[in-house]
């Protein structure tokens, strides 16, 4: 079964561009702040180790910091994540469901074994199918062979009881986001290719933001994902009114959409790089915020599908709008050109794409 596109971009704008990060309710006994002031250049490295699922690095970066210099809700953050990374102390798991529960419990360990990289990764998911078999086979079923084959019947079991969860990966680790309710609203997003009729479910009332949100104690984590009935929101995380949802979700995500839809064998660093650079070709007030941020969040690393789609398309616009030159600031250059820019780069690879599968149905 195909990856489902995942995307981290509440968690890449909040904690490495200084925008709006997620209001969702947190789980009992974590940091998290309803309108957070921007991080220091320091924080905002932690943070990007964090998302690249480095936890020893993220640890390392954190303990270099004087909490002193930070303001209250950034030292309170730090300590939060040091004593979840590093003292591996996790918080409470109040839910009334104790078969969720426990299956919280389990990705909770694998997160913390992953991130802290304690054992090898195989081992580490290993460890995860045989914890979660325990549950399937103690509530009655059969022990499964493998992470796809075990997640539906943790899905089935969890939707039986009256809650919805995500299983699945978030490159570059395993997910589990579990939440109570659910609304619907219909949207025609404008695409550089042409409207996009898309569906968005709003997510409520979280018990686990996956294990970005688990590593940084909430203050990053997937805002959304697509699926092939519609789109998945999670509400708390976006003011509606502002850009952050018209581009960097509902743009970003209906390009996923589309993507999936006409080249459905894309990749997903290749699938990454084409929403992002739909973002960047739709965004006025936002367009510094996220070029700052793709800047602030790169990697050559294939496995992690966001940073390296930052890197690529920061690359590729410098060489197209500076020459290559790494020092010029984005605000020497008119926005207007930076969004024709990416809409160009988008359109060029729209047609290398087509002229590879014609058959492609567009």
């Amino acid at each position: 079964m195909r990856t489902l596109v995942r995307s981290v971009l509440a968690a890449t704008l909040a904690a490495l561009a200084g925008c709006s990060a997620s209001t969702a309710p947190p789980a009992a006994g974590t940091a998290s702040e309803a309108t957070p002031a921007p991080l220091t250049d320091a924080m905002r490295a932690a943070m990007s180790a964090v998302l690249q699922g480095d936890g020893r690095d993220a640890v390392a970066k954190l303990q270099a910091i004087d909490p002193a210099t930070l303001a209250e809700p950034a030292r309170a953050l730090r300590a939060c994540m040091l004593d979840r990374l590093d003292a591996r102390h996790v918080p409470a798991i109040t839910l009334d469901d104790a078969f969720a529960a426990s299956v919280l419990a389990a990705y909770r360990e694998y997160w913390l074994r992953s991130l802290r990289a304690e054992h090898p990764a195989a081992d580490n998911e290993a460890q995860l199918l045989a914890a979660l078999n325990a549950l399937v086979v103690a509530d009655g079923g059969s022990a499964a062979a493998s992470m796809g084959d075990v997640e539906p019947l943790l899905h089935r079991r969890i939707e039986a009881h009256g809650r919805h969860a995500l299983f699945g990966q978030t490159l570059p680790l395993r997910e589990f986001m579990l939440w109570s309710s659910e609304t619907r609203h219909p949207y025609d997003v404008a695409l550089p290719q042409g409207p996009q009729p898309v569906t968005v479910v709003f997510m409520d009332d979280f018990a686990s933001l996956g294990w970005a949100g688990f590593a940084s104690c909430d203050r990053v984590h997937s805002g959304g994902w697509t699926k092939p009935e519609g789109l998945y929101a999670v509400r708390g995380a976006y003011d509606t009114a502002s850009e952050k949802f018209s581009v960097s979700y509902l743009a970003h995500e209906a390009e996923h959409y589309w993507d999936n839809t006409h080249f459905p064998t894309l990749e997903q660093p290749e699938l990454e790089y084409r929403a992002k650079l739909v973002e960047i070709a739709s965004a006025h007030a936002t367009l510094l915020d996220l070029l700052d941020a793709f800047g602030g969040n790169t990697s050559e690393d294939r496995g992690v599908p966001h940073s390296h789609a930052n890197a690529r398309i920061v690359r590729e616009l410098r060489t197209r709008l500076f020459g290559g030159d790494a020092t010029r600031a984005w605000t020497s250059i008119d926005a207007a050109r930076i969004n024709a820019a990416a809409a160009e780069l988008l359109a060029e690879d729209t047609h290398r794409l087509q002229v590879a599968a014609p058959r492609a149905e567009l």
